[in-house]
């Protein structure tokens, strides 16, 4: 005789809690930043594909072209649900598939240090956002720190949105 109780098949599983509502919030913010930028590059897709190449290097870049307005969208949508740590790796999949498609450039053309600022953007997107998108998805692999995991992921995004920002300034001020 079984003295277990019985559990009902038909119950769903419960939703998950209203937490972490300022890092979901944070989390739809950035997933929306990369989703414009993704949906910016998408078209790419969709014309002439031959001033991207062949082989594996034009395979990464199209694929990378292909996930990121996707992946965008998950982390939009885990994000939304609760999901804290399913959008926080969806957005580091985000920044290593960006590293991924700049890798062919590398090894074709090397690293540009031609002023400081090319050094430092050279070295932020070539070696500092893998580093740190993967710290970020081991964080929430683990559901550890997943405040330090959300502002890891965010760095390369608030990053582009800064470049975006000085060159818009850069054109108001001086022209094309």
């Amino acid at each position: 005789m079984n003295s277990a109780t019985p559990i009902d098949q038909g119950a769903a599983a419960p939703a998950p809690a209203p937490r972490m509502m300022g890092l979901r919030a944070v989390l739809i913010a950035l997933a929306l930043i990369e989703a414009w930028f993704g949906l910016s590059d998408a078209p790419t897709l969709f014309g002439d594909t031959s001033h991207i190449g062949s082989g594996i290097g034009s395979g990464l870049v199209k694929a990378h072209l292909a996930a990121h307005p996707v992946l965008a969208v998950a982390a939009i949508a885990f994000a939304s649900l609760g999901y804290v740590r399913h959008a926080i790796i969806a957005l580091g999949t985000i920044i290593i598939m960006t590293w991924l498609s700049d890798m062919p450039s590398v090894i074709a053309h090397g690293l540009e240090f031609k002023s400081a600022f090319s050094a430092v953007e050279t070295t932020a997107k070539v070696i500092a956002f893998p580093l740190i998108a993967a710290c970020a998805i081991a964080y929430a692999a683990h559901n550890e720190h997943l405040g330090r995991a959300t502002l890891l992921v965010s760095i390369p995004t608030l990053f582009n949105v800064v470049l975006i920002v000085g060159f818009a300034i850069s054109v108001i001020i001086y022209g094309f």
